[in-house]
Protein backbone atom coordinates (compact mmCIF):
# COMPACT_ATOMS: atom_id res chain seq x y z
CA UNK A 1 0.00 0.00 0.00
CA UNK A 2 0.94 3.65 -0.13
CA UNK A 3 2.50 5.37 2.84
CA UNK A 4 0.48 7.96 4.82
CA UNK A 5 2.89 10.68 3.71
CA UNK A 6 1.84 10.35 0.07
CA UNK A 7 -1.82 10.53 0.99
CA UNK A 8 -1.28 13.80 2.86
CA UNK A 9 0.47 15.38 -0.07
CA UNK A 10 -2.45 14.94 -2.45
CA UNK A 11 -4.55 17.51 -0.60
CA UNK A 12 -1.90 20.25 -0.50
CA UNK A 13 -2.26 21.88 -3.96
CA UNK A 14 -6.02 22.40 -3.61
CA UNK A 15 -5.77 25.63 -1.63
CA UNK A 16 -2.46 26.77 -3.12
CA UNK A 17 -4.12 29.05 -5.68
CA UNK A 18 -2.83 32.61 -5.34
CA UNK A 19 -5.30 34.88 -3.54
CA UNK A 20 -6.89 37.89 -5.11
CA UNK A 21 -6.91 36.68 -8.69
CA UNK A 22 -10.58 37.48 -9.17
CA UNK A 23 -10.17 40.67 -11.20
CA UNK A 24 -7.85 41.72 -13.94
CA UNK A 25 -5.61 44.73 -13.69
CA UNK A 26 -6.83 47.50 -15.98
CA UNK A 27 -6.32 51.18 -16.57
CA UNK A 28 -8.44 53.08 -14.06
CA UNK A 29 -8.85 56.17 -16.25
CA UNK A 30 -12.65 55.86 -16.33
CA UNK A 31 -12.86 55.10 -12.61
CA UNK A 32 -11.12 58.34 -11.64
CA UNK A 33 -13.65 61.04 -10.86
CA UNK A 34 -11.91 63.51 -13.15
CA UNK A 35 -14.32 66.36 -12.39
CA UNK A 36 -13.26 66.34 -8.74
CA UNK A 37 -9.53 65.88 -9.20
CA UNK A 38 -7.36 68.65 -7.82
CA UNK A 39 -3.79 69.78 -8.17
CA UNK A 40 -1.96 72.26 -5.97
CA UNK A 41 0.97 74.43 -7.09
CA UNK A 42 0.36 73.86 -10.81
CA UNK A 43 1.08 76.61 -13.30
CA UNK A 44 -1.54 75.11 -15.63
CA UNK A 45 -4.05 73.15 -13.51
CA UNK A 46 -6.42 72.94 -16.48
CA UNK A 47 -4.03 70.36 -18.00
CA UNK A 48 -4.68 67.88 -15.18
CA UNK A 49 -7.68 66.14 -16.76
CA UNK A 50 -5.79 65.46 -19.99
CA UNK A 51 -2.71 64.28 -18.09
CA UNK A 52 -4.88 61.76 -16.22
CA UNK A 53 -6.57 60.67 -19.43
CA UNK A 54 -3.21 60.12 -21.06
CA UNK A 55 -3.82 62.48 -23.97
CA UNK A 56 -2.31 65.73 -22.79
CA UNK A 57 -0.67 67.91 -25.42
CA UNK A 58 1.13 70.03 -22.83
CA UNK A 59 2.62 68.66 -19.60
CA UNK A 60 1.34 69.70 -16.20
CA UNK A 61 3.96 72.04 -14.73
CA UNK A 62 4.62 73.06 -11.16
CA UNK A 63 4.39 76.73 -10.29
CA UNK A 64 6.18 78.29 -7.29
CA UNK A 65 8.64 75.46 -6.78
CA UNK A 66 9.18 71.91 -7.98
CA UNK A 67 6.43 70.34 -5.88
CA UNK A 68 3.05 69.12 -7.10
CA UNK A 69 0.18 67.75 -5.05
CA UNK A 70 -2.49 65.80 -6.91
CA UNK A 71 -5.73 64.47 -5.42
CA UNK A 72 -7.42 61.74 -7.41
CA UNK A 73 -10.80 60.53 -6.16
CA UNK A 74 -12.18 57.26 -7.55
CA UNK A 75 -15.85 56.72 -8.36
CA UNK A 76 -15.63 53.37 -6.58
CA UNK A 77 -12.98 51.72 -4.40
CA UNK A 78 -10.08 50.19 -6.28
CA UNK A 79 -7.14 47.91 -5.61
CA UNK A 80 -4.16 49.84 -6.93
CA UNK A 81 -1.49 47.81 -8.69
CA UNK A 82 0.80 50.25 -10.48
CA UNK A 83 1.25 53.79 -11.76
CA UNK A 84 2.48 54.87 -15.15
CA UNK A 85 4.25 58.22 -15.13
CA UNK A 86 5.28 59.98 -18.31
CA UNK A 87 7.53 63.01 -18.45
CA UNK A 88 10.01 64.03 -21.12
CA UNK A 89 11.67 66.75 -19.04
CA UNK A 90 12.21 67.40 -15.31
CA UNK A 91 10.39 64.17 -14.45
CA UNK A 92 9.18 63.44 -10.91
CA UNK A 93 11.85 61.87 -8.69
CA UNK A 94 10.48 61.51 -5.15
CA UNK A 95 6.78 60.67 -5.06
CA UNK A 96 4.83 60.09 -1.87
CA UNK A 97 1.48 58.34 -2.13
CA UNK A 98 -1.30 58.76 0.42
CA UNK A 99 -4.54 56.80 0.38
CA UNK A 100 -8.03 57.81 1.47
CA UNK A 101 -7.09 61.26 2.81
CA UNK A 102 -9.27 64.04 1.49
CA UNK A 103 -8.15 67.57 0.64
CA UNK A 104 -4.54 67.21 1.65
CA UNK A 105 -2.32 70.30 1.66
CA UNK A 106 1.43 70.69 1.52
CA UNK A 107 1.42 70.81 5.33
CA UNK A 108 -0.40 67.48 5.48
CA UNK A 109 2.22 65.61 3.45
CA UNK A 110 4.70 66.19 6.27
CA UNK A 111 2.18 65.51 9.02
CA UNK A 112 0.97 62.11 7.80
CA UNK A 113 3.04 59.02 6.99
CA UNK A 114 2.83 58.16 3.29
CA UNK A 115 1.39 54.82 2.22
CA UNK A 116 4.37 54.38 -0.10
CA UNK A 117 7.38 56.44 -1.14
CA UNK A 118 8.64 56.08 -4.70
CA UNK A 119 12.12 57.15 -5.75
CA UNK A 120 12.71 57.41 -9.47
CA UNK A 121 15.83 58.19 -11.45
CA UNK A 122 16.28 59.18 -15.06
CA UNK A 123 17.07 55.53 -15.82
CA UNK A 124 13.56 54.53 -14.73
CA UNK A 125 12.06 56.53 -17.59
CA UNK A 126 12.21 54.55 -20.82
CA UNK A 127 11.33 56.92 -23.64
CA UNK A 128 9.99 59.22 -20.95
CA UNK A 129 7.73 56.59 -19.37
CA UNK A 130 8.20 54.96 -15.96
CA UNK A 131 6.03 52.14 -14.62
CA UNK A 132 5.91 51.97 -10.83
CA UNK A 133 4.77 48.81 -9.08
CA UNK A 134 2.90 49.58 -5.87
CA UNK A 135 2.92 47.59 -2.65
CA UNK A 136 -0.36 45.94 -3.60
CA UNK A 137 -1.28 44.87 -0.05
CA UNK A 138 -1.27 48.51 1.08
CA UNK A 139 -3.60 49.65 -1.70
CA UNK A 140 -6.51 47.23 -1.29
CA UNK A 141 -9.45 49.61 -0.94
CA UNK A 142 -8.53 53.01 -2.27
CA UNK A 143 -11.21 55.63 -2.83
CA UNK A 144 -8.82 58.61 -2.92
CA UNK A 145 -5.20 58.66 -4.03
CA UNK A 146 -3.05 61.68 -3.19
CA UNK A 147 0.17 61.97 -5.20
CA UNK A 148 2.81 64.27 -3.77
CA UNK A 149 5.69 64.99 -6.14
CA UNK A 150 8.49 66.27 -3.92
CA UNK A 151 11.22 66.93 -6.46
CA UNK A 152 12.37 66.00 -9.96
CA UNK A 153 15.28 64.18 -11.55
CA UNK A 154 16.64 67.37 -13.13
CA UNK A 155 16.76 69.34 -9.85
CA UNK A 156 14.81 71.93 -11.78
CA UNK A 157 12.44 74.51 -10.31
CA UNK A 158 9.65 73.24 -12.53
CA UNK A 159 8.50 69.63 -12.44
CA UNK A 160 6.76 68.41 -15.58
CA UNK A 161 4.21 65.62 -15.77
CA UNK A 162 2.80 64.55 -19.13
CA UNK A 163 0.81 61.51 -18.03
CA UNK A 164 -0.22 59.90 -14.77
CA UNK A 165 -2.28 56.74 -15.06
CA UNK A 166 -3.29 54.31 -12.36
CA UNK A 167 -3.71 50.61 -13.00
CA UNK A 168 -5.59 48.27 -10.73
CA UNK A 169 -8.79 46.39 -10.10
CA UNK A 170 -12.11 48.17 -9.46
CA UNK A 171 -13.87 46.59 -6.50
CA UNK A 172 -17.37 45.51 -7.48
CA UNK A 173 -20.04 47.70 -5.98
CA UNK A 174 -22.82 46.00 -4.08
CA UNK A 175 -25.29 48.81 -4.65
CA UNK A 176 -26.79 48.28 -8.10
CA UNK A 177 -28.66 51.61 -7.99
CA UNK A 178 -25.41 53.57 -8.06
CA UNK A 179 -24.40 51.85 -11.27
CA UNK A 180 -27.75 52.47 -12.96
CA UNK A 181 -27.65 56.19 -12.21
CA UNK A 182 -24.89 56.72 -14.74
CA UNK A 183 -26.08 57.46 -18.22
Amino acid sequence: GSSPMEALNTTAPADAAPPGKTGTVEALTNVIDSGNCEVLNAANPQALAAVLAGNSEAPLKSDCDEQLLLSLPFRQPVKLHSLVIESSEAAPRTIKLFTNRTSMTFDDVDAFPPTQVISLSEGDFLDGVATVQLQFVKFQSVSMLTVFVEDNVADDDVTQLSRLQAFGIPIAMTNVNDIKKQG
